[in-house]
């Protein structure tokens, strides 16, 4: 892939807002890795491929979805990413990397819904390659075949949704480990979880805004002796994003300058 070093990774911010009504400039949750082998989805919220598109991302080098709960501002979009993959195939006369794009949904139901709803779009959804939904549970949900750098996806229960025992855990944040780096993505988390779910360290720690202050998990991450190269947060209340810059100035003098507020059309690079 032009332009690329082979243990590169983009992180694309192609929806930074949580669950709120609609904000100018923003769109709900959804997290974007680009490799030279491929891309990979973490949560799908609205207008996600349209956002990746317009960017210049390449929705054929889908190589696997990761929904980490079913509401709607991290599925919202899924329906969608999927139509637009089949409607570059058509339009462009080309397949998919993946001869079938694998779906990771908590709630296999939601999946099998919006196969349903597509079912009864344009020819029926007929497509010349395939799909497949798979439950997320704790562990290995996906490793990379050859080509793909080494990419492995591990999914850690979270309690963000009740949860009774003896029931699937539905809602869960995930760990990547890619071109030898280390990400960390927490979906919609308690700060609780972090202790467990977080790692000590890695090279980029992605945390949800939406139920949190910034100082809260600035303090929370150092009592539990979390050390991340870079801080993201994402998925934003209406506190940061009525005001994005006073929400970067608190996390600068909370963190410092590895310390950042996602935006819409943000891309990182590790």
């Amino acid at each position: 892939m032009d332009g690329y070093k082979t243990d590169e990774v983009k992180i694309h911010i192609l929806g930074s807002c949580s669950g709120t009504e609609p904000y100018e400039g923003r769109h709900h949750t959804s997290v974007l890795l680009e490799i030279p082998g491929g891309i990979y989805w973490l949560d799908a919220g609205e207008c996600c491929a349209y956002t990746a598109y317009l960017m210049g991302i390449d929705l054929l080098k889908t190589r696997g979805i990761f929904i980490s709960h079913c509401h709607m501002d991290h599925i919202g979009g899924l329906g969608n990413l999927l139509w637009n993959i089949r409607k570059l195939t058509v339009v462009e006369r080309r397949l998919p990397l993946a001869e079938t794009i694998p779906v990771y949904v908590p709630w296999p139901e939601s999946y099998q819904a919006v196969m349903d709803l597509l079912e009864h779009t344009e020819d029926n959804f007929f497509c010349r390659y395939a799909h497949a939904g798979y439950p997320v549970q704790d562990g290995l949900l996906y490793r990379g075949t050859q080509g793909e750098s080494g990419i492995a996806v591990e999914a850690v229960h979270n309690h963000h949704l009740r949860h009774e025992e003896g029931t699937p855990w539905r809602s869960f944040s995930f760990r990547v480990q890619v071109c030898g780096k280390n990400i960390f993505y927490s979906g919609d988390t308690q700060r609780e979880d972090l202790e467990y779910t977080v790692p000590e360290r890695c090279d980029l720690l992605m945390i949800e805004t939406g139920h949190h202050q910034i100082a809260e998990i600035c303090e929370s991450l150092r009592r539990f002796g979390k050390r991340p190269g870079k801080l993201l947060f994402i998925h934003h209340g209406v506190k940061i994003l009525n005001n994005p810059e006073w929400a970067r100035e608190e996390l600068k003098s909370r963190w410092g300058p590895e310390g950042m507020i996602a935006q819409d059309r943000m891309t990182l690079v590790l």
